[in-house]
């Protein structure tokens, strides 16, 4: 798979868990719950709590008991959605740190791992019920079981969670209420199956090969959409695609000779942690030396004058705003600002797409373009401007504006070229 095609699916996958409102995206949660409630771990519960439950009685009739624990379960998603959005505004700013890109990455991976059955967390298969016979604790039942359905539903709803969370840039009521809506349609596909069983009494399909074959696809997806984490991580510490695959597949080799290595009647899941191990002990040697080396080098650097001009392809960008909206006075070009940081994996993403997408960049290479990095005073004139108030959540940030800084366009979205061209074009 080309990188392009692979950033494009997980760029469709993150806007459709988190900022998108279309009806596509709410299906594609309610399927999401679906397909992890058929996980070996999850759906085998479904018929003995279900029996559990009917057994209890209640004055609002035999139903009670099941819907009370299917709205236990979905409202804890529902809290999960909240947490989420809630955060989302400083979870937004983490996530464009290179290391925090990284790090979830590897968590997800092994979230992913998990999935598979090829490693094992006891702490999140507990099947512990709540006691009691009332409605109260059904509901806390359902919860509960939203809280530790297993490491089968878990990674997924990390997944979302971080997908919510990174679309987040302003923080409101109406915010918090869709992140909050969707985790619980998520919770409402993972409790189908109970609710089927339960309420309707229908026979669904019995457990088998098949479902093990759900969880290998599962854990499959969880690790491709974690790769695009890492890939930005990487990408934010300099390193290009073409290296970031290269990295990639150096690291499953080394996994996959460590845990072939290994006896092969040893248990998977001690196979995978010692492979995992290994590639850990590699990371950290690689991490070393080529922090010994920076070291060195910036040792020995020499300090460079300060540039009015920085040129990246065929795009040559202003450092300095009196003399890039002089430059846009004598031409009538709109001034394209790209608010920069060294730090920020988006940021360098749209650096790329600058040069890779033909239509932004024949847009660019007509516009006057200025470039405000983070830590400049500049940068910080433009923070405590009314106007912008997405500069106090994170980068990156975009303005179009006319020879006279008259306000043309904004967005925080590296990925709307085609809004961009279009204000350029103007």
């Amino acid at each position: 798979m080309s990188p392009s095609l692979f950033e494009g699916a997980n760029a469709w996958l993150t806007q459709s868990l988190g900022s998108s409102t279309g009806v596509s995206s709410f299906l594609l949660l309610i399927v999401a719950g679906i397909l992890a409630s058929l996980l070996p771990c999850v759906y085998p519960l479904y018929p003995i709590t279900a029996a559990f439950l009917s057994r209890r009685q209640s004055r609002l009739g035999r139903l009670a008991h099941p819907l009370a624990y299917y709205a236990g379960l979905a409202l804890i998603y529902f809290a999960f959605g909240v947490v989420a959005s809630v955060t989302g505004g400083s979870f937004n700013e983490v996530l464009r740190q290179p290391l925090a890109n990284l790090l979830i990455g590897g968590l997800l991976l092994t979230l992913a791992l998990a999935t598979a059955g090829l490693l094992h967390f006891p702490a999140l298969t507990s099947s512990k019920k709540s006691e009691g016979n009332g409605i109260g604790s059904t509901l806390l039942m359902g919860a509960g079981a939203g809280l530790l359905s297993s490491a089968c539903v878990g990674p997924v709803v990390v997944s979302i969670l971080v997908s919510i969370a990174a679309s987040t840039t302003r923080i409101s009521a109406g915010v918090a209420l869709l992140a909050a809506v969707k985790m619980m349609l998520f919770g409402l596909g993972v409790g189908l199956p109970f609710l089927l069983i339960g309420v309707f009494g229908v026979a669904l399909p019995r457990s088998g090969m098949w479902m093990v074959r759900v969880q290998k696809v599962f854990g499959a997806l969880i690790a491709w959409f974690a790769t695009g984490y890492v890939f930005k991580g990487l990408a934010g510490f300099g390193f290009s695609n073409q290296a970031s695959w290269a990295l990639a597949g150096g690291a499953l080799l080394v996994v996959a000779a460590v845990f072939f290595a290994q006896d092969a009647a040893a248990v998977v899941h001690e196979r995978t942690k010692r492979a995992l191990l290994a590639l850990a002990g590699v990371i950290g040697f690689f991490v070393i030396g080529r922090t010994l080396m920076a070291g060195q080098a910036s040792a020995t650097a020499i300090p460079a004058t300060a540039a009015l001009t920085e040129t990246h392809g065929n795009l040559v960008w202003h450092l300095d705003k009196t003399a890039a909206y002089a430059a846009a006075a004598q031409s009538g070009k709109p001034v394209f600002i790209d608010f920069h940081g060294d730090w920020c994996t988006n940021c360098k993403a749209f650096q790329e797409k600058a040069l890779s997408d033909p239509a932004l960049n024949a847009a660019l290479a007509a516009a006057t373009l200025l470039k405000v990095r983070d830590n400049t005073t500049l940068f910080e004139q433009y923070r405590e401007d009314p106007r912008f108030p997405e500069l106090k959540v994170g980068l990156p940030f975009f303005l179009i504006t006319d020879p006279k800084e008259a306000l043309l366009y904004k967005t925080s979205d590296f990925t709307k070229t085609y809004e961009m061209t279009l204000f350029l074009s103007e």
